[in-house]
């Protein structure tokens, strides 16, 4: 299954029929399966993986796989899921003016909420303070403002839209509740960020319900999607997640996972968006401004729900690429990947765990990193600032490879590493703040390479570069370039040749040569 995602619940569409256990969506491999159990005078066959799959749900197509039980059992689970999914539709969708969430935007006044889609509102604000507002269900009026936008080819006023964005995002919770007093006018709930996941939790643990001896369970709503065991016993299922900047439906994955018990998300996609005029944007919105997103990263998480997996996939396109690793390390279960406008993938600590058995062998080519020794000199000087550095792998030909290391994070000074600075910085600025760190007082550091590239992808034994640039404030400025072959574990070393990079070394080992 291939992580694609599509985020947002269906426009009004017919109601899911009922399905019998012999359904015609039941696939050639069950159908055979049942076939041979007849011929074999009722002797029933060995379970298979059975496969179901149906277009225009919540929007997009769903995808299911149950494993470890027959046919019967499996069409049990697959109708209990779409009915789950079709009932949840009706509560939340904000496509179908029928729904419960379309009647409560539309009010004039507060009205009574059911359980459902109270829970749901809790679960929006919850994810909303706790990625600190990247993440909100408030814009439902400035994404209808894009929206028509798109539609008479003319901009929404950037000053109307921040005031509206900043009002909402003051608006608090009532006395006894986690929800905002409802505000006609402002508040329109837009849960697209949140509602498929929670609507997939759902659906699964109604199909675990009606199968309970199924070993197995994989459900997939537009490449959001949650898998429950394993297709077979001590097995994970193997999904695919999309390259972002390959968006041709059969582009190879960006990676491959193992996924047991477990649920991935992914927001962010280039094929989404508002195009006015000439111009596209993204559908991804400031929640303080209420305008488009430059250049926003896409996120792919893995979580132990497909809510939690849902609401971060969002936050972490809007969040700063550090910021939002950083709040990722902290939650328990959670692992993602971050992949910038230009295609430089940034990883949770564990991410590299969940990869599949291929993509593991074929990113651990090199069988010990390369390790970087570099010094930054002490200076006798009254005004001594920190200098401004970045280290990357090149080809001979000074193609860059692979982003290493970016020391200091204010846009002003990096422009002062004029090489780098025209490879990476200029047209990445969401690569420049997930992997910039603050500057360094002088002394002895460290960085590996893996021998992967800035897309994640091995690179082939060979002469590679590393270059080491450097400036300083009230300084010099200074590049270092030094030949290294990636396999052959001799080590390279330049002498310091300057006054603002010291000795740069380049080994494999503990030890410095």
């Amino acid at each position: 299954m291939r992580a694609i995602p599509s985020r947002r619940l269906s426009r009004p569409r017919a109601p899911l029929p009922d399905r019998g256990p012999l359904s015609m969506s039941i696939s050639l491999r069950s159908l055979a399966t049942l076939v041979l159990a007849l011929a074999g005078g009722g002797v029933a066959a060995a379970p298979v993986l059975q496969h179901y799959q149906h277009e225009q749900v919540l929007g997009t197509s769903l995808r299911m796989s149950v494993a470890g039980v027959g046919p019967a059992e499996a069409e049990a689970a697959h109708a209990a899921a779409l009915a789950e999914i079709g009932r949840l539709e009706a509560v939340f969708s904000t496509w179908r003016e029928d729904s419960e969430l379309s009647r409560l935007n539309r009010a004039g006044a507060p009205l009574p909420v059911s359980p459902e889609l109270r829970r749901l509102l809790a679960l929006c604000e919850h994810w909303r303070e706790a990625s600190d507002g990247a993440f909100s269900c408030r814009l439902g009026g400035p994404l209808q403002a894009w929206r028509e936008a798109a539609a008479t080819g003319v901009l929404p006023d950037r000053v109307q839209l921040r005031r509206q964005a900043r009002a909402l995002a003051q608006l608090q919770p009532e006395p006894a509740s986690v929800l905002p007093a409802p505000s006609p006018g402002l508040l329109q709930w837009q849960v697209d960020g949140v509602a498929k996941g929670h609507i997939l939790d759902l659906a699964l643990q109604r199909a675990r319900d009606a199968a309970p001896q199924a070993s197995g369970i994989a459900l997939d709503i537009g490449g959001d999607a949650v898998y429950w065991g394993g297709p077979e016993a001590g097995q994970g299922w193997r999904v695919g997640v999309a390259d972002p900047l390959a968006p041709a439906d059969n582009a190879a994955p960006r990676a491959t996972l193992q996924l047991r018990s477990l649920a991935i998300a992914s927001s962010g996609h280039r094929s989404r968006g508002f195009k006015v005029g000439r111009r596209q944007y993204s559908h991804l919105l400031d929640p303080m401004e209420g305008w488009p997103l430059a250049y926003p990263p896409s996120a792919t998480v893995v979580a132990p729900d497909a809510a939690t997996a849902d609401a971060l996939a969002t936050a972490l396109s809007v969040m700063p690429i550090r910021d939002g690793l950083a709040w990722v390390e902290q939650l328990p279960g959670v692992e993602a990947l971050v992949v910038s406008d230009r295609g430089v993938s940034f990883a949770s600590s564990g991410w590299h765990r969940l990869l599949s058995v291929e993509t593991g062998a074929a990113a651990a080519a090199w069988p010990r990193p390369l390790r970087i020794d570099y010094e930054i000199p002490t200076h006798d000087a009254a005004r001594y600032r920190a200098p401004y550095l970045a280290l990357w792998i090149a080809r001979p030909d000074g193609s860059p490879v692979r982003q290493l290391l970016v020391l200091g994070d204010r846009s002003r000074y990096l422009q002062e590493l004029p090489q780098w600075w025209r490879l990476y910085g200029r047209d990445d600025e969401s690569a420049v703040h997930g992997i910039a760190r603050p500057t360094r007082l002088p002394g002895h550091y460290s960085v590996t390479w893996d021998g992967l590239d800035d897309q994640g992808r091995p690179c082939p034994p060979g002469e590679y570069r590393i270059e080491l640039e450097a400036a300083r404030e009230h300084g010099g400025r200074q590049r270092l370039s030094l030949a290294v072959h990636a396999l052959d574990g001799q080590a390279r070393h330049l002498p310091r040749a300057g006054d603002e990079i010291g000795a740069l070394y380049a080994h494999r080992g503990d030890d410095a040569p």
